[in-house]
């Protein structure tokens, strides 16, 4: 029997999701640009340099856009991802309440 290892893809995609500041900070986000200081409140309990960093990974991932005035939104993928992040929560949540 041939073991199967999942998809370079869904690695990546993973590492990015199961990060929770990477989650957080998607899910603040809008398409429309938000401060940077607006969004170090929103995320609670994230650091200004994690806030920094976890910005900086996905504006280089192509799902949040930078401003010049330090604001940042969501890119059409980041949309997408942030679609993709409430359907995973919706299920989850579905399955807590079903093992009530």
């Amino acid at each position: 029997m041939a073991v199967r290892d999942i998809s370079m893809g869904t690695k990546v995609g993973l590492e990015l999701v199961t990060d929770k500041w990477n989650a957080l900070t998607l899910s603040h986000l809008t398409a429309t640009p938000t401060g940077f200081m607006t969004l170090r409140r929103q995320v609670r309990g994230i650091s200004t340099l994690r806030l920094l960093t976890v910005l900086a990974k996905l504006t280089q991932l192509d799902l949040v856009i930078s401003t010049d005035e330090y604001e940042y939104g969501l890119t059409a993928e980041g949309l997408k991802l942030q679609t993709g992040l409430a359907n995973l929560e919706a299920w989850g949540n579905q399955v807590i309440t079903e093992m009530q």
